[in-house]
């Protein structure tokens, strides 16, 4: 297991939450193999490069990027066809269906026609999450990601980055996503309580495990340790949601 530290979005990252993050896996005994370079000291230069003939300038405000989206248009200024020098960057995707694996739920078929083209680097200069995550990846040699149901769209179109990069993509597995009692995701965004909250109350990681475990479909474990042995993506529940109680 690698960690890889994304700071790419300059506003938002702060030394006291890379802090807890470290403190938060260490507590729950998710340890790492190795630490790669954090995204603030990547050069994607190089990715961009090779994107340069599937990329093209784009204009268009938020509000602009919000109207419909017109057929065979990056976004509803036409900006494909118009041929800027300036701008933010984006990713035309190829309106096609994309199909990959999940070790889950089985194979996948994602229809990209009227997706909007993703933007690999920010009107101000600040790379775009949807490049540096793909650009990382095949960096570090990522063979396996699992991630939230909720990413299973998206999924489709780092499929496409990722063969646009000359790579193989890698295996996915995309798990159900919590909820809570009024339907929305569990997020710190939502007040959702975090694991720092928890280790302060008093609550054991082996608290967490006995709640978790079972989501993943695995019961009668209190670490990893005794987790694994029993884990197979496929204990994994179907649905998209998971209640939480």
């Amino acid at each position: 297991m690698l960690l890889r530290l994304e700071d790419v979005d300059r506003d938002r990252s702060r030394q006291d939450v890379e802090q807890a993050i470290r403190d938060d896996l260490g507590w729950l005994g998710l340890t790492w193999d190795a630490e790669t370079l954090r995204q603030s000291l990547r050069d994607y230069r190089p990715a961009l490069t090779r994107l340069m003939t599937r990329s093209y300038h784009c204009r268009c405000t938020r509000a602009m990027r919000d109207l419909p989206l017109p057929v065979a248009a990056g976004c509803p200024g036409a900006c494909l066809r118009h041929g800027y020098e300036d701008g933010a960057v984006r990713f035309r995707l190829d309106a096609a269906v994309v199909s990959f694996i999940d070790r889950r739920r089985g194979w996948q078929h994602v229809d990209l026609q009227g997706v909007r083209d993703p933007v690999l680097v920010r009107a101000d200069g600040q790379v775009s999450y949807n490049l540096a995550v793909v650009a990382d990846d095949i960096a570090d040699g990522v063979t396996e990601v699992v991630r939230g149901g909720d990413l299973l769209d998206h999924t489709a179109v780092q499929v496409q980055l990722w063969q646009a990069l000359g790579a193989a993509p890698p295996e996915w597995l995309h798990t159900p996503v919590i909820v809570g009692a009024d339907g929305r995701k569990l997020s710190k965004s939502h007040g959702s309580a975090h694991v720092g909250a928890l280790r302060d109350a008093g609550a054991t990681p082996a608290d967490v495990w006995r709640t978790v475990l079972p989501w993943l479909g695995v019961a009668n474990a209190a670490s990893l340790d005794d987790a694994l042995p029993q884990w197979r993506p496929d204990r994994i529940a179907l649905g998209p949601l998971i209640q939480r109680g």
